[in-house]
């Protein structure tokens, strides 16, 4: 097997680590910790909007151009707005969809002042003009490769504005004051995991100056996996995030 750094080659060490590869004695090294905090991160990301952050990038759309490469941290793309709408933006219509509800619905009927159904109508409005005057782009996102894909071939440049969830850094979701707590409980709890695993190395005990010592490895491997379930359930009752259940497993 080649020697380079490869992802294959990475899940391989982390997989030895858990399993206790490369303890010689009954206590953590640093590799396993750092293992251990690793595992607690990406667990965020795949459970927690918590590990995630909500923000507006904008891109420029090319004339023929389709595929577009976003950065690394980008993790879902929602929603593409365009400052224009219609078949081109150059020489086609620059129309505010705010500006012609507010013109149609209330500046041509004085002396009605609006309400609810005012509000009704004017959401209904805005998906008329967005499916009639292709305020949006249809897109494909592939989240391996973060390609975006515009379903529809542009023909004119223009500048849209792309909301994305983006992953937050490690640094940020260790000092973040919702992910730090479960983060720290986590990899305590998967340290707690590996370190019974290590002892449990030797079930007859290890030989000492006043006979066998017995390790406690069964007891922390229970200890560590009811921990671990507990923390589970509060990635599902969104102790870790602020958004809301933008996560849904199952």
């Amino acid at each position: 097997m080649s020697s380079q750094n490869t992802p294959r080659t990475e899940l391989i060490k982390q997989i030895q680590l858990s399993l206790g590869e490369g303890m010689v004695d009954v206590e953590l090294d640093l590799n396993h910790i750092n293992l251990a905090i690793t595992v607690g991160i990406e667990k965020l990301r795949q459970r927690s909007d918590g590990s995630m952050i909500e923000k507006d990038i904008f891109l420029h759309i090319t004339r023929n151009v389709q595929e577009y490469t976003l950065p690394d941290e980008v993790q879902e793309v929602r929603r593409l707005y365009r400052r224009s709408v219609g078949p081109t933006t150059n020489g086609g219509i620059n129309f505010d969809p705010m500006a012609g509800m507010a013109y149609d619905a209330l500046l041509l009927q004085p002396g009605q002042s609006g309400g609810l159904a005012t509000w009704d109508m004017f959401n209904q409005y805005l998906e008329t003009v967005e499916r009639v005057f292709a305020s949006q782009f249809n897109f494909v996102w592939d989240v391996d490769t973060h390609i975006l894909r515009i379903i529809k071939r542009p023909i004119a440049d223009e500048d849209v504005m792309v909301r994305v969830y983006s992953r937050k850094s490690e640094d940020t979701i260790i000092t973040d004051p919702y992910t730090r707590p479960w983060l720290r409980s986590y990899a305590i709890a998967q340290a707690m995991l590996y370190l019974g695993q290590a002892r449990g190395k030797y079930p007859s005990g290890f030989p000492g100056p006043n006979g066998s010592v017995v390790f406690n490895g069964e007891q922390l491997i229970q200890q560590a996996q009811v921990e671990i379930e507990k923390l589970e359930l509060e990635l599902f009752n969104i102790i870790t995030g602020s958004e809301g259940y933008s996560f849904i497993v199952g």
